[in-house]
């Protein structure tokens, strides 16, 4: 695979199988993410997951993951926002796990 610089996207997979795809810049909202892809100077890393840009969650369920992917990008998307941002819905039940995947990647 290609060095991570020059990589756009980033695949992140879930503890039950589903796989997202999800530009680097946007995944990078978090610090979490972005650390684990953080390339260290003289080309080598501290983490696999920058030289394969692949992260897998094991921990995470697929629909949590999805939900944090939609945050991320509504996190770009409106970060320079001078205007009125829209609220970010998400169903209360999943609340709980959004809460805890969301601390763990720092978002």
């Amino acid at each position: 695979m290609s060095n991570s610089s020059e990589t756009t996207t980033v695949k992140l997979a879930s503890g039950d199988g589903f796989t997202i795809i999800l530009d680097k810049q946007v995944a990078e909202q978090s610090s979490t993410i972005k650390n684990m892809l953080e390339v260290s100077r003289g080309g080598s890393s501290a983490f696999t997951e920058a030289l394969t840009n692949e992260i897998k969650f094991p921990e995470i369920k697929g629909k949590v993951l999805e939900k944090i992917c939609q945050y991320l990008m509504y996190k770009h998307r409106y970060a320079d926002s001078v205007d009125r941002v829209p609220e970010f819905g998400f169903d209360l039940e999943m609340s709980l796990e959004l809460l805890m995947a969301a601390d763990y990647l720092d978002c």
